[in-house]
Formats: C-alpha cells, structure tokens, sequence
C-alpha cells in the first residue's frame, strides 16, 4: 500500500505558508493513525511516499527514524523536486547529503526507494519533471556503492515483487 500523507505532529490552524486553496483551514495529527494503522496488520507492507519533500516541516529524520525502527513493515519512497525542496530536504545548500539523511539511509538500508511518481508533462514545479529524476539520480550517485544499488533499484524489485530481468516473448 502507498500513502501520500504530509506528517502532521499536532493539530491546529494550518500553517501561513501553506494557508491557501485548495488546502483546509485546519489541520489535524496525522502521526498516531499513521502507526495505528503500521500496527493494525503488520504483514501489510506500508510506503510512505515523498520523503525529502516535506511541506509542514514534521517530517524529520528523527521522526522517520522513529517510525522505522518501531514498524519493520514501513518503507518509505524518496522524491526530490529541485522547485521545491520543501522544509527538511536531504541536501545542504551544495546539494550534497546531509549527514543526517545518509545516516538515515545507511541505517535502514532496506527501508528506502526512488519514488515511482516522478511525473512528465504539465508543471515542471508540481510533478517533479526530468530535473526531479535528475536531481533523485545525482543524490543516488553520492551514494556507497550498495547503498546505491539497494535504493535506486533493488529495494523496490523487492516491494512491488518485480524482476530487473527484462523477459522476452518467445
């Protein structure tokens, strides 16, 4: 199952910058549900998609890293739009892996993927567009090299149950 959710920690009146249509007024925590339903069936492979674009600043490290050690059956799908690198990107102001984030990765390096919805067309700004592709593939590439391997190819053959072997039709 893939869930787009943005991490809330509290409820309350939405933040000024994101306080505008189609958004609602209020907010609400998002967090407890979140593990409920990690804990509801814990054979159902959860991923969260969107880590490093985050819009409310709640979705942390620390926070992820607490969801991932408490729930082996979260994952977690990574999307960077250069447009909009939202509150707690996985790079510094030279684009190189924050140290947080590559411990992150390094801890759980079964846990994480390149997302799947890095989209074409329309608003470079809303569907990621080439440059996000770019920017997923240049973050990989600062990567160790089995690191790079698990979460630019091998953990999302292993989540969505697919092969890298292309078959042939006879």
């Amino acid at each position: 199952m893939l869930i787009h959710m943005e991490a809330l920690m509290r409820s309350g009146p939405m933040p000024d910058d994101l306080n505008r249509p189609p958004n609602p007024s209020q907010i609400t925590e998002n967090i407890t549900g979140l593990e409920r339903l990690l804990s509801h069936n814990q054979r159902a492979t959860i991923v969260w998609a969107h880590a490093g674009l985050d819009n409310t600043g709640d979705r942390t490290p620390d926070l992820m890293r607490r969801l991932l050690k408490a729930h082996p059956n979260l994952y977690m799908d990574i999307k960077i739009v250069p447009a909009r690198l939202g509150k707690n990107p996985p790079f510094d102001a030279d684009g190189k892996i924050k140290p947080d984030w590559l411990r992150l990765f390094q801890d759980f390096p079964d846990r994480f993927m390149l997302g799947s919805d890095q989209g074409y067309g329309g608003d470079p700004k809303e569907m990621g567009s080439a440059q996000g592709l770019r920017t997923s593939v240049l973050m990989v590439n600062q990567l160790p090299k089995d690191l790079a391997r698990k979460i630019g190819n091998e953990n999302a053959q292993h989540v969505y149950h697919f092969s890298s072997e292309s078959k042939q039709e006879p």
